[in-house]
């Protein structure tokens, strides 16, 4: 995907899947962000349909950023991913049923929302606003976070969780 952000111009995020090296394993996925104006971002994982929070790593600049959310938590802001990045505290909040996410840190709040593409049925498209003194790596980190499943951060996802293990209990692996 390949688009102008206002003075920062163009930029374009490429998502890779590469095949498992092992049978049975999972597909290895990287999303790249780059432009003349923007921090070079990559954001590898492993999961099986699509980029997700899962085994995640995210490099900005060649920096590592750690992130981190509260799986078991039962709402969707206290399941927000949280991040440090260049001495700056972001979180990203996912909207109900995944229709859109905000990321935020001091003084700065981008919003984004999916919605229906102009180009017709089966096409989605995202809109987004930005509040606050936003720079190129907050918008940067807006328009990765968009390519990512981020499923896990919703409460849903954890009603969901907890309902299948009511459902389907299985006994704990033992890893002996």
């Amino acid at each position: 995907m390949t688009g102008t952000v206002g003075p920062f111009g163009d930029v374009t995020v490429e998502v890779e899947g590469r095949k498992p090296a092992l049978k049975g394993g999972h597909r290895q996925y990287e999303v790249r962000l780059y432009g003349e104006r923007m921090p070079d971002v990559v954001y590898r994982t492993v999961g099986p349909a699509r980029p997700s929070l899962k085994n995640a790593r995210l490099d900005v600049d060649g920096e590592r950023v750690p992130l981190a959310f509260d799986a078991k938590a039962v709402r969707n802001a206290s399941r927000a991913l949280r991040m440090t990045c260049r001495g700056r505290s972001y979180v990203y909040a996912v909207a109900r049923f995944e229709r859109g996410a905000t990321l935020s840190r001091p003084g700065v709040e981008i919003t984004t929302t999916r919605g229906t593409s102009s180009r017709g049925k089966g096409h989605a498209a995202t809109f987004g606003t930005a509040t606050g003194d936003a720079d190129a790596v907050d918008l940067a980190l807006a328009l990765v976070f968009e390519h990512i499943e981020t499923r896990e951060l919703t409460a849903s996802d954890r009603w969901s969780a907890l309902l299948g293990k009511v459902l389907d209990p299985r006994p704990e692996e033992s890893g002996h």
